[in-house]
């Protein structure tokens, strides 16, 4: 299969109050063009550090990040446009209404008018938006903000989408439409990797689940062969194996 995303020995150490912190430890992986792809961990696993790596917010402390051929550290700038951002803390203005909303993130990535003003119509429709178009943000409901942000992660047309914990929070009726969402963009081509707390999220929807606990990579395959060679009954089972905790939403 061909890699979209290659990661290697890549550690990352941060200094607070004169120590040093190691949240990611030589770890190595690969993602495959076109797969869905989970971090799951405890809290301070340091999955989330690796997801800023690989989305260009911070940089490495050694080792080095591919994303679609380019050089994370210092090819930023082309990596930008081939990825999208879905963050766990939505970041929508609620002043503007939704289409406004869609309309300054195509601007900001200089996608043309017209093929924005159809994208906009097109994904509006696709999450059940369209008649909430002219509406502000700021008086949607948790599951129409999840919504939009996901359409605004994507205005540009990515190639990658990352997404934080897509579905904390949300009723169990939203997180299915989010999970129809998710598969759809798969079916279009886009290769989406996740953070989530929820195992049956990580088992159900993604082909392959990295397990990561204490900064470093313990189990990397698809959710099937982890609970095989675990001899578990659950990818919940599977955690707890991997990291000696329980899970905590």
């Amino acid at each position: 299969m061909e890699s979209i995303i290659e990661v290697r020995n890549l550690t990352k150490v941060f200094k607070s109050r004169g120590r040093k912190i190691t949240a990611v430890s030589d770890v190595s992986f690969d993602i495959n063009k076109g797969e869905i792809f989970s971090m799951i961990g405890p809290n301070g696993a340091g999955k989330s550090t690796i997801f800023a790596m690989m989305t260009t917010l911070i940089k490495p402390t050694s080792g080095s990040i591919k994303v679609a051929g380019f050089d994370a550290e210092n090819e930023d700038d082309r990596i930008r446009p081939v990825i999208g951002i879905v963050p766990q803390k939505l970041s929508l203005y609620p002043d503007l209404t939704a289409r406004e909303n869609l309309e300054l993130m195509g601007n900001l990535y200089d996608v043309p008018k017209k093929v924005m003003e159809e994208r906009i119509e097109y994904y509006l429709k696709l999450v059940n938006l369209e008649t909430h178009a002219n509406r502000f943000t700021g008086g949607f409901s948790g599951g129409m903000k999840q919504r939009l942000s996901v359409i605004s992660a994507v205005i540009h047309d990515p190639q990658i989408i990352f997404w934080d914990e897509p579905t904390t929070g949300l009723d169990p009726q939203t997180r299915q439409a989010i999970w129809k969402l998710a598969r759809k963009f798969n079916t279009e081509g886009k290769t989406l990797i996740f953070t989530t707390h929820y195992m049956d999220e990580a088992d159900k929807l993604c082909d392959r689940v990295a397990v990561m606990n204490a900064g470093k990579l313990m189990a990397l395959d698809t959710p099937e062969n982890l609970k095989k060679t675990s001899n578990s009954a659950s990818l919940e089972d599977v955690f707890i194996h991997l990291t000696g905790e329980e899970i905590r939403d």
